[in-house]
């Protein structure tokens, strides 16, 4: 699945809030870093929006009339400081080669070549959209989404939020049905199409074994004084080398796995059913489940550590 982050000063927050929820809307909450929701607290925050610019596929900064920061008193502006949140943002989604979008709000105009630090003047030279929050606002969104599904189809993603047909129906009270065709396509193969992000094949596996262990008592114990999850968050942040350091090859099984498990995946291997089995969250309802960019990341670091195991 796509990612889009949105940057923005908090004198916009409402505005950039906004248009949040209406990507939220359209590409599920999973695909739209949005700060305020994104960042737990207590996280670094310069590590976190690092990481997300790293795994996003678009950065839209939503620019307001105070968006430079300029001060009353003839002191350099907000963005003149190489540490401003951000100049930031926007220097490290140069840096990763993202595309960038700017967006016009709250009747702002695109800043002056000269008002910009030397490695933010392109922007001036970009030909920025506007978003107006009366009226016209979901007409311009609708553009703006039109733009990002060309970005995104440009790169090969997916533009569209996609979630399994099983799925559906259990949402739906048909979750007897939805077990039974499950249970027939991991049988015969695959019948419709879902999102596939790298990792999700081999998500069963026990990384350099062959007989996958089981699960030991206090693993489950430690799960359960979480709700039911090793990482009850890996869905909303980064996993660090910090979070897996001390961790054993099950345990590390297990925290990548979990985030297959909170989507519905059906596991074919015994000792991960039966232990996801346990928890009332875990309602395995397609064989084949849809990442976010985040929690792909996270599969993919996990698996990593595995592999020093």
């Amino acid at each position: 699945m796509s990612m889009i982050m949105v940057s923005y000063r908090r004198v916009d927050q409402d505005t950039a809030g906004r248009i949040a929820d209406h990507l939220i809307e359209k590409y599920g909450e999973k695909s739209v870093f949005f700060d305020v929701n994104s960042i737990r607290t207590g996280a670094n925050f310069v590590d976190r929006i690092a990481n997300a610019i790293t795994a996003c596929d678009v950065v839209i900064a939503v620019i307001g009339p105070h968006w430079i920061g300029k001060t009353d008193d003839g002191k350099p502006t907000r963005l003149e400081d190489p540490a401003d949140s951000v100049r930031f943002e926007i220097e490290t989604a140069l840096k990763h080669n993202k595309t960038l979008l700017p967006l016009l709000v709250n009747g702002a105009t695109m800043p002056e070549a000269a008002e910009l630090p030397e490695s933010l003047r392109f922007l001036h030279f970009c030909n920025a959209a506007r978003v107006d929050s009366g009226q016209d606002f979901r007409m311009h969104m609708t553009r703006l989404i039109e733009t990002i599904n060309e970005v995104l189809n440009e790169a090969g993603r997916s533009p569209l939020r996609e979630i399994s047909p099983i799925k559906r129906y259990w949402k739906y009270g048909a979750g007897i049905a939805a077990a039974a065709l499950a249970l027939a396509v991991w049988t015969v193969g695959p019948a419709f199409e879902h999102t596939v992000v790298k990792g999700a094949s081999d998500d069963q596996t026990t990384v350099g074994r062959t007989t996958p262990p089981a699960v030991p008592a206090s693993v489950t114990q430690r799960a359960k004084a979480h709700d039911g999850f090793l990482f009850p968050d890996s869905d909303r942040r980064f996993l660090s080398e910090v979070d897996l350091k001390d961790m054993s090859a099950v345990e590390l099984r297990i925290a990548r796995n979990e985030i297959f498990a909170r989507h519905g995946r059906f596991f074919k291997d015994q000792v991960l059913a039966n232990y996801f089995s346990q928890f009332a969250w875990y309602q395995p309802a397609a064989v084949e489940v849809p990442l976010s960019n985040l929690e792909a990341t996270n599969v993919d670091t996990i698996e990593a550590k595995e592999h020093e195991k």
